[in-house]
This record gives structure tokens, C-alpha cells and sequence, in this order.
């Protein structure tokens, strides 16, 4: 029965500290590229994604293909998600960056992709 508690209590505190994290406002990144070799560009972004959340574990990286998207059909889309404010993207972004098998990543991505944008964007409690 003890047992059963605890569990139960665990439980309880990991759902609210789920909650507490979830209410926290993000920085989103979100760079729209090119690539003419789209299986290439996404197996980068894999090997880069597991390099990030090595440095900046709170760091995610997603990414779509716009397919209904005018002149921009075909075009990915790429975001780096970080929940705090912009100075603690900025923080994370930093040390991800002066690592040398990202700068090597990053060398090698350039050469599969053309930036069509790159944004930030700060989220806003609503």
C-alpha cells in the first residue's frame, strides 16, 4: 500500500512539475531554407538535433516541408525552441555555437541549403 502511495505521489509531482514548465513563455527560432536534396538536409538536421541537446538539453529542433505554401511550396522550415526569454536563447545559442562538432555541422549544412529567412520570435502569454 506504501508503495502504491508513493507511486501515486510521484506521480502527482511529476504532472505538476510538467505543469509549471509548460507555462513558461519560449524563443522560437525559425529559419526557412532551400535544399535540393531534402533527405540529406533532414538527416543533418537529426545528426545536429542529437549534438544541441547534448550542450543545450532544453533545445528543440523541429522542422517541416511547406506543402501548400504558394512559391514557397517545397521549402523547409526549420525551429529551435527554447522555453525562456530571448537573453537565455541568446545564452544557450551561444554555447551551442563555440562547440567545434557544431561549427563543423553547421560548415556541412551550408552546403546543402540556401537561408530564405531567419527569425525570432518571442512568445507572448495570451
Amino acid at each position: 500500500m506504501k508503495k502504491l502511495i508513493t507511486l501515486i505521489l510521484l506521480g502527482l509531482m511529476l504532472s505538476l512539475s510538467t505543469a509549471v514548465f509548460a507555462d513558461e513563455l519560449s524563443t522560437l527560432r525559425v529559419v526557412v531554407v532551400d535544399t535540393d536534396d531534402a533527405g540529406a538536409y533532414i538527416a543533418q538536421l537529426n545528426k545536429g538535433s542529437l549534438l544541441i541537446k547534448a550542450i543545450a538539453p532544453k533545445m528543440t529542433i523541429r522542422a517541416w516541408r511547406a506543402t501548400f505554401a504558394g512559391d514557397s511550396t517545397g521549402a523547409m522550415i526549420v525551429a529551435l525552441e527554447y522555453p525562456g526569454s530571448l537573453a537565455d536563447f541568446a545564452t544557450a545559442w551561444d554555447k551551442v555555437q563555440a562547440d567545434k562538432s557544431v561549427a563543423q555541422w553547421l560548415a556541412g549544412l551550408a552546403e546543402l541549403r540556401k537561408i530564405v529567412s531567419d527569425s525570432l520570435y518571442s512568445e507572448i502569454e495570451i
